[in-house]
């Protein structure tokens, strides 16, 4: 959830997060299919937003 987060979440020039809402949502989404095996991710997490940040 964290890698998610952290990977989606848009910082512009001046040091401002430009889409804090669109990484919460993927984050949940993260969350929500491990509490619910029925639960299908749209669009599915591509391997970019997996990896930890370095």
């Amino acid at each position: 959830m964290f890698a998610i987060f952290a990977n989606v979440l848009d910082v512009n020039e001046a040091g401002e997060v430009t889409n804090y809402g669109d990484a919460e949502y993927r984050a949940a989404q993260w969350i929500r299919r491990c509490c619910d095996d029925s639960y299908e991710v749209d669009p599915p997490f591509v391997g970019w937003e997996l990896e930890l940040p370095l």
